[in-house]
């Protein structure tokens, strides 16, 4: 009997015995991540669950790979008593509980401000368009996407953007002198572009927008960031290790050249800068160790804005250490006061599967944090991210907003480049997509709506008329290198998988006779994609294949992949076709109590 079946199964003498005597790995977690407290709630014995909590010192916020933790299985359980006993050890009221990350799917390299008793955010739009999602939050936790940085095509620049190229990084900050909002990130070009990488800014006068037309600042380095000083003056900072230029009044220029302040706490691959003031100090914080498993916040401080500046003691201020926790990868934040003063730290993270991709890529979480009593910022709780909290404010979920190419469905749908807004329209609750007879490997390609892929179960489904010539229907991306089509043609339904630059598998069903109309579905979970057509009022499954790891930044090794698995429309051929529906369903483990 492993230690998992006794902590089940056993009585707290039987697991007492196994702990004290056997000597085993306390630390351990099965295959879904699940540790000896998990088992202890769904075995209802609270004697079992007190004794793993009081003398192992096992978390009861210690999430498995669904993001559910041993709290959650008592209140899912309905074991009162645990339950209660857990929220008690671990500080939390399980009325206001909420699960990391707080923007779920692709929204990496996060930054915000707040705004009296708003708070705003920018994340990376890579060459999506259109460009820098801007959300709003009334408690941190609930964010709407209420405008983007760049919406006008002619301005934005990935037309000819490889996948994961475009916009990288952005930030968000707020001049009190001009009264504007700024927002900068780096532009990335490809590979051969006579200018890989440029910093990008536009403002406007409200956080939401509409912004302007950028400025384009010819400086080479990524993950930029602007600090509008109390002096008046104005400062760019991004790597290599951490740089600074101090801009012209209107921030669309440098006024001297980039200097080097600091070299990071790790001193490799530093990036992602961020500089505030706060008590005579000024305050900067660095992402480090690149975007994978040594991924880290550190911090350093200075009474002069250019420097020197001195590592914090404590560093790094945020880390992932732990291998098979639910949070990995996490590090590039920024730090932000509430309206009641308390502080939290904004950063990116990733949830892996066990076979060590993460479908949804780099998302957003949020980390409370404390002032050590030598002045320093650390993220509470150890300096590592926990994948539950209380509600750092009042719940506040806020009404969706139209923004974007389309609010269809109430979506936040995005192309793959900028669409030509001739190629897409809604009428009478209905939309009609043209494609313009490429294949979704095509950079030049129209016909492709596409949203984030929030969870890796989940259900999205859409009704269609059968297009004239090509194909249309539901398409599963990552890039032009690596998506699925489950879509219907004139004669026949198709499911086509795409890795690197070939078709790598094609099955085919003959089309009802008679049919017009058809509604797909596409179903993931355990493991398995199920591709399904409503027959009447059945569902008649069509094929099932493996999860696709191509359908993720770690399953291919083929271009710049920093984004994240998207689902939606697509329309390949010269057609122009009409969709009905769209419905997609992403399970949230606070929806599975």
């Amino acid at each position: 009997m492993t230690l998992f079946d006794t902590a089940l199964e056993a009585d707290l003498q039987t697991l007492q015995h196994a702990i004290e005597y056997e000597g085993q790995n306390f630390r351990e977690r099965d295959a879904d991540c699940n540790t000896l407290l998990h088992c202890a709630v769904r075995s209802g014995s609270l004697a079992k669950v007190a004794y793993l909590t009081d003398f192992l010192a096992l978390d009861p916020l210690e999430a498995n790979l669904s993001g559910i933790t041993p709290l959650d299985l008592a209140l899912q359980g309905g074991f009162d008593e645990i339950a209660a006993y857990l929220a008690n050890k671990a500080g939390v009221d399980p009325a206001r509980i909420f699960h990391n990350p707080v923007r779920r799917g692709f929204y990496p390299d996060p930054s915000w401000i707040r705004v009296g008793e708003d708070y705003y955010m920018v994340n990376s739009s890579f060459s999506f368009f259109p460009c820098i999602p801007i959300s709003k939050s009334r408690d941190l936790v609930h964010w709407t996407t209420v405008g983007y940085a760049i919406t006008n095509p002619d301005w934005a620049r990935v037309a000819r953007s490889e996948g994961g190229r475009g916009y990288w990084a952005p930030d968000i900050s707020y001049d009190a002198v001009s009264k504007h909002y700024f927002i900068t990130a780096t532009y990335r070009g490809n590979e051969n572009d006579a200018e890989p990488r440029c910093q990008m800014v536009v403002s406007a006068e409200r956080p939401e927008g509409p912004y302007g037309e950028p400025a384009w600042i010819h400086e080479d380095g990524i993950d930029p960031s602007i600090f509008h000083d109390d002096d008046g003056r104005h400062y760019m900072l991004f790597n290599r290790s951490v740089r600074m230029a101090e801009l012209t009044p209107d921030c669309r220029a440098m006024r001297g050249p980039a200097r080097l302040i600091w070299g990071g706490d790790l001193k490799n691959k530093t990036e992602g800068p961020q500089l505030m003031k706060h008590d005579g100090y000024y305050y900067l914080l660095a992402a480090e160790g690149g975007t994978g498993a040594g991924h880290r916040i550190s911090a350093a401080r200075s009474k002069n804005v250019w420097g020197p500046y001195e590592s914090c003691p404590y560093n790094p201020i945020l880390r992932q250490d732990d291998a098979g926790a639910y949070l990995q990868n996490c590090g590039h934040g920024k730090l932000l006061q509430t309206a009641d003063g308390r502080w939290f730290l904004c950063f990116l993270c990733l949830r892996r599967n066990p076979d060590g991709t993460a479908p949804m890529g780099r998302e957003t979480s949020i980390a409370e944090v404390t002032w050590t009593p030598d002045g320093w910022p650390v993220a509470a709780y150890g300096r590592r991210p926990r994948s539950v909290l209380n509600m750092p404010l009042p719940k506040a979920t806020l009404p969706a907003v139209p923004v974007g190419v389309t609010d269809w469905k109430g979506c936040e749908w995005v192309t793959q480049r900028a669409l030509d807004a001739a190629n897409l329209t809604v009428e009478n609750d209905a939309l009609t997509l043209c494609g313009n007879g490429l294949d979704l490997c095509d950079r030049k390609m129209q016909g492709l709506l596409l949203v984030r892929q929030q969870e890796c179960a989940f259900t999205a489904e859409t009704a269609l008329e059968i297009p004239a010539a090509g194909t249309a229907g539901l398409t599963c991306y990552y890039d032009e290198h690596s998506y699925l089509k489950f879509g219907i043609g004139p004669e026949d339904l198709l499911l086509e998988e795409y890795a690197g630059y070939e078709m790598v598998s094609r099955q085919t069903a003959p089309l009802p006779a008679g049919t017009s109309n058809v509604r797909l579905r596409v179903t993931a979970t355990g493991g398995q994609r199920h591709f399904a057509m409503q027959d009447g009022t059945d569902w008649r499954t069509l094929w099932s294949i493996p999860e696709p790891r191509y359908l993720t930044s770690e399953g291919l090794q083929c271009g710049k992949r920093f984004t994240g698995a998207m689902v939606g429309l697509y329309v390949h051929g010269a057609s122009a076709v009409r969709f009905a529906d769209w419905v997609a369903v992403w399970p949230h483990p606070e929806e599975k109590r």
